[in-house]
């Protein structure tokens, strides 16, 4: 188990200083904070809430044998490669929208969402990272459209090793509740 929580630690980092440059230079080249109403300050907290306290919790939890910790990180890792990765890639090919997979499901439950998405504050920057929005037309530094290409193999990677603790745990556990019948 130790060596892929060495790999998960060493490519959570990384991965986690790339979704930082990115966030920097949505603020400071895109100007995206603009597009919710919010101040530069209120976007940076917005994704600090998102990116460095519930992804470094589950870290933690994970690096302690807690399963939900492996959830989390695999959570993180899919929106980080998804939404900052493969997203920003589109942009660059002139798609704004997010993935259509969530908008569906929410259509096809009757679940009417854009109105939260005109609003200023929190709930439209969550919805626009989770794919619900379409962003207006922008472009971004080259420096960032490389730190995403870097950090999408950083993401595959992550999740990768992520996939391989939570086999190696689920193999532990069904060896240790053997045991404990025998």
């Amino acid at each position: 188990m130790q060596k892929y929580f060495r790999a998960i630690t060493t490519l959570f980092a990384i991965s986690l200083l790339g979704l930082t440059l990115h966030a920097l230079d949505d603020v400071f080249s895109v100007r995206e904070n603009e597009w919710y109403g919010i101040s530069v300050a209120e976007f940076l907290l917005y994704v600090a809430l998102v990116y460095l306290v519930l992804p470094p919790l589950g870290w933690w939890l994970a690096r302690r044998a807690n399963f939900f910790g492996l959830l989390i990180l695999a959570g993180y890792t899919f929106q980080a490669f998804y939404g900052a990765g493969v997203n920003h890639v589109r942009h660059l090919f002139g798609q704004f929208s997010g993935s259509q997979l969530l908008p569906t499901l929410l259509k096809s439950l009757g679940v009417n969402y854009e109105t939260l998405l005109a609003q200023t504050g929190f709930v439209p920057v969550l919805m626009n990272m989770a794919g619900l929005g379409i962003t207006p037309p922008h472009t971004h530094t080259m420096i960032s459209n490389l730190i995403v290409f870097f950090n999408i193999g950083t993401n595959i990677l992550l999740g990768w090793n992520i996939f391989l603790a939570a086999r190696e745990m689920i193999k532990n556990r069904k060896g240790t509740q053997i045991a404990k019948a025998i």
